[in-house]
């Protein structure tokens, strides 16, 4: 049996590729991250961001995860001497002429205790909350009042956000105003009246939804938001598509953010109500925002679902927005939708077999890369090259050569000069994982271990920023990764450390890829840890090992469907089949070899020649392995002559040229079927073609494989040419 697992289908989307931006389109929108901060510089050279700070959001920025978050412990602590001992570090490394004091950081401090994130991320959220101070006061105050009661108990909800920032007070002020005007127009008469204090009801409702997005309840901004909306009147079309548009972004955020799918549902929602209130005739380049926004919300919760209709929904949501933001209008925002577009089809080409998404999304990246060039935007430009680079990794692990591959590496090498360690260490982890991945798909094709050794060095190096602590959800990711490239390095040698290695990296990843919380990468551990248990079993006498691998694989197919996931569930389908096959041989009977031929030809309904060459060949190859046991184990030769169809199919793309050792391996398959068909007859022709077969599996297993596995080869072609010579001497 070929012991080459393709563990590929596995290891390349989730992982390599970032999620796509949401661009700062609309008014409404405040976008907030330490790349930002970092990267963005005004026109003398100075730090760009938006107003916020004048340096203290960069401080925060620029300290590692571990102290930001005990910066955060601190100020959630009830200990007076904790807090004197926070407030003394904030003295320290907040300038002095930072527009926020020391009190109004230690409580966004406390803010980011108050939501459950992960430390990786705290720093990006400190950044956006400082945004969202930097213009919550002064819009508050800018709020319309007629009535002079009202402008008070406004004022009062502007002051309590004043130095320690009171969100609790600022919205009861704001709640108290809002009664007020809703009793004052209930005592209205004249007709013109209502509609005026509904609009001020409204200004002051999205006032208290920008307190809620100031400390990060973004269900409950959201919610406010749609209240607003509704109070508006009918014929204030703009204001309720823009308060729909806010109640969707923060729906988004709230999704995005915090793993609430039902949050993604209500945000396409109000995005589609938003586009009910403002036409393209009406507000094209609004319209084509929304579109954009629209889009976003499709593609996060088409992410986490395995169907691919609302993937689908987002592509044409891009597109329609690329009508209105055009380069020659808005080439910057032209390019980030280009980007998230190439997102979206990337993430509907890994479920789908052919290649055709794949080729648009690299389309996509690279006329975004028109725009988004090095010296105009590097850190932008940078994350566009690993988006290429991640969509040329799976267009290269579905095509027979290497070019793609090696283009995915020339693309992660580029981005790494922009995506330093010390920069953006979450950044230069994820592009040096997916360098790790394109390393480890071009090691699968080689001879020789360099490139899957460096696969697993990079893999390693990112683990050492990726960590559980930080960012739970990418480590276990990258653990799986790093446990299917242990894998393939593990089937060119004869122990089991690498093994033992490998599933220890899959029982790792599962601790946080769980079914509950991401289903499909769920599947995918089960899968890889299948695949490390049936090599292990393969190498020990006891079913054991085996056994745990037939149901590792079945769990796995319960998620990879072949409606969802075709290419991923075809090679769960192999892998079964694999360890069916190698229990079957095991065993006297031929239910488990049967059952290995069905899902081998289950799978070859996907993966065909056409489609994936080199996965057909396998197919073909295992199938040949199977078909071959059963017909050991019975009288008639049938199935013999379809093993030797099955291998000879497989060697017109498994060539020695493309992929030398598996080549061999299906040679040697291929003698031992000829072999067996030899001893059935009286003549030579099937044992001198079994000789041939064996003789050019040598001429690269001497040389490539270990010496005990050519060794065998070897005596059976020994064995062989003595029976012709034999036969020929009677």
């Amino acid at each position: 049996m070929s012991l080459r697992r393709a563990l590929l289908v596995l290891l390349i989307a989730n992982a390599v590729a970032p999620s796509p931006a949401l661009p700062q389109l609309l008014g409404d929108r405040v976008e907030a991250n330490c790349s930002l901060v970092a990267g963005r510089s005004g026109a003398n050279g100075s730090v760009d961001n938006g107003g916020a700070d004048n340096g203290m959001v960069a401080v925060l920025c620029g300290l590692p995860p571990e102290q930001v978050a005990g910066l955060v412990k601190l100020a959630a602590s009830p200990s007076a001497g904790d807090r004197m001992v926070l407030l003394v570090r904030l003295h320290a490394i907040v300038p002095r002429d930072s527009r926020f004091p020391v009190e109004a950081v230690a409580r966004f401090l406390e803010i980011l205790h108050e939501q459950p994130i992960d430390d990786a991320k705290l720093a990006d959220r400190f950044a956006r909350i400082a945004r969202e101070h930097g213009r919550l006061a002064q819009e508050i105050r800018a709020l319309p009042a007629a009535d002079p009661e009202v402008q008070a108990l406004r004022d009062a909800a502007a002051a309590a956000l004043q130095g320690a920032p009171d969100h609790d007070r600022a919205r009861a002020e704001l709640e108290e105003a809002r009664n007020l005007v809703r009793a004052k127009r209930a005592a209205r008469i004249a007709a013109s009246m209502p509609a005026d204090q509904a609009r001020e009801e409204a200004a002051l409702v999205r006032a208290q939804a920008r307190v809620e997005t100031a400390r990060l309840c973004f269900a409950e901004a959201a919610r406010l938001h749609e209240q607003a909306a509704r109070l508006l009147p009918a014929e204030d079309r703009e204001g309720r598509a823009a308060d729909w548009e806010s109640a969707g972004l923060r729906w988004t955020d709230q999704g995005r953010g915090f793993g609430d799918d039902a949050a993604l549902v209500n945000a396409i929602a109000a995005f589609q109500a938003a586009l009910e209130e403002q036409t393209r005739s009406q507000a094209p380049l609004h319209w084509a925002r929304t579109q954009l926004n629209l889009a976003n919300a499709f593609y996060f919760r088409g992410e986490r679902e395995p169907g691919t209709d609302r993937l689908e929904a987002a592509v044409v949501a891009y597109r329609l927005a690329l009508q209105e933001t055009t380069r020659e209008r808005m080439p910057r925002d032209w390019a980030a939708t280009q980007t998230n577009l190439g997102v979206a089809l990337a993430a509907l080409g890994e479920r789908e077999s052919g290649t055709g998404r794949l080729e648009e999304s690299a389309v996509a990246y690279r006329l975004a890369l028109q725009e988004r060039t090095r010296e105009r935007t590097p850190l932008d430009w940078a994350s566009t090259q690993v988006n290429l680079a991640s969509v040329l990794v799976m267009l290269g692990e579905r095509e027979s050569g290497t070019d793609r591959l090696e283009e995915a590496v020339a693309a992660y090498r580029l981005a790494l000069q922009e995506m330093t360690r010390e920069r953006m260490p979450f950044d230069w982890a994820r592009a040096r994982g997916g360098l790790a991945t394109a390393f480890m798909l071009l090691g699968a094709r080689e001879a020789g271990t360099a490139r899957l050794e460096a696969a697993v060095a990079d893999y390693r190096l990112a683990l050492e920023e990726m960590t559980r602590e930080r960012m739970p959800f990418d480590w276990g990711q990258f653990q799986m990764n790093l446990g299917g490239t242990l894998l393939v390095l593990a089937e060119r040698e004869t122990g089991t450390g690498r093994l033992e290695e490998a599933v220890s990296a899959f029982e790792l990843a599962q601790q946080e890829l769980t079914r509950e919380r991401a289903p499909l990468e769920w599947a995918r551990t089960q899968w890889g840890l299948g695949t490390a248990l049936m090599v292990l079993g393969e190498r020990e006498t006891g079913p054991g090992r085996l056994e745990q691998a037939v149901s590792a694989f079945r769990l796995a197919l319960q998620e990879i469907t072949r409606e969802g996931m075709p290419l991923q569930w075809a090679q769960t389908q192999i892998n079964l089949g694999n360890a069916l096959s190698t229990l079957g041989a095991r065993g006297t009977g031929t239910d488990r070899l049967e059952a290995a031929v069905v899902a081998y030809r289950l799978a070859l309904q996907e993966l065909t020649r056409e489609r994936v060459p080199l996965q057909w060949a396998e197919a073909q190859m295992n199938l040949g392995n199977a078909l071959a046991r059963l017909g050991e184990r019975e009288a008639t030769t049938a199935r013999l002559e379809e093993a030797v169809s099955s291998f000879r199919l497989a060697l017109l793309e498994w060539t020695r040229e493309r992929v030398p050792l598996q080549w061999a391996q299906t040679q040697m398959s291929l003698g031992v079927a000829l072999s067996v068909l030899g001893e059935r007859e009286t003549g030579t022709a099937r044992l001198v073609e079994a000789v041939t077969a064996w003789d050019l599996c040598l001429t690269v297993g001497d040389s490539g494989w270990p010496q005990e596995r050519a060794g065998v080869v070897r005596s059976a072609r020994d064995q062989a040419q003595a029976e012709i010579a034999r036969r020929l001497s009677k």
